[in-house]
């Protein structure tokens, strides 16, 4: 049965990785703002402190806890401590991703553990540890992927891999998890002005070559991930699983 609204999360606890700049902290403040519950994790203290203040502020509830996805250990314990507290987790959204800017032939082998270990494994303990929950009906999982899941960017094979892998994750765990009532979807953005693309967007020449390739002429703002976000992680989009919606103002529609 479809909520009498269904994009609200009254009741629900959202769990946002990396949510606490960029596109996770308007995941975040998306989610607080349906009525959910936010807890969001990321390396940083200050910038994590500052979104829940933000949320809270604007009327929402959120709490915050410091987490490197790549460290096994710490997101065992932060999903446990989070579900021993709140006596369930309904929604989680994998974000927390770093780039690396390097040619293929400089790029280490520690540097590609690294990139691989943060975006696609720790996406994939973060998963593992979300399912270990009480479970309860019209669970959802939100995946950030990529643009580059499907289009190949200069130096950043790293990235690309990972990002290919969380894209391949989403559809292998949506036929796994929906048996479970478990839906499992993925955004795939494209350039937004937030910290990960701020070394192509601080050049003017590269910035006008690359609103040339966007049809809508201009990278997105971090707000607008949230609409998004929402719709993968309520039961609006009940009927939603294994879909990779592409937020990029039209650049992998070409």
């Amino acid at each position: 049965m479809i909520a009498a609204d269904p994009w609200r999360l009254d009741g629900r606890v959202a769990l946002v990785t990396g949510g606490g700049t960029g596109l996770g902290a308007a995941a975040a403040t998306a989610l607080a703002g349906a009525g959910a519950h936010v807890v969001v994790v990321g390396r940083r203290p200050e910038p994590l402190e500052t979104e829940v203040a933000a949320i809270v502020a604007s009327g929402g509830s959120a709490e915050w806890r410091q987490l490197d996805v790549a460290d096994t250990a710490a997101v065992e314990q932060v999903f446990a401590e989070v579900t021993d507290l709140r006596g369930r987790l309904d929604v989680l959204v994998n974000n927390a991703a770093f780039a690396l800017d390097h040619a293929v032939v400089d790029v280490t082998e520690h540097e590609w553990d690294s990139v691989l270990d943060a975006n696609a494994r720790g996406s994939f303990m973060c998963v593992r540890e979300f399912l270990k929950a009480p479970a309860r009906p019209g669970r959802s999982i939100v995946n950030l992927a990529s643009l580059v899941s499907v289009a190949g960017v200069r130096s950043q094979a790293a990235y690309v891999a990972s990002k290919g892998a969380v894209a391949s994750l989403t559809r292998a765990l949506a036929v796994e998890l929906a048996r479970d009532d478990i839906r499992v979807n993925a955004i795939a953005p494209g350039y937004f002005g937030t910290d990960m693309p701020a070394s192509v967007l601080a050049d003017e020449r590269s910035t006008t070559a690359l609103l040339r390739r966007i049809p809508m002429r201009r990278v997105g703002a971090p707000d607008e991930i949230g609409g998004a976000v929402l719709f993968l992680a309520s039961p609006a989009s009940s009927y939603v699983t294994g879909a990779i919606i592409h937020v990029d103002g039209g650049y992998t529609a070409q």
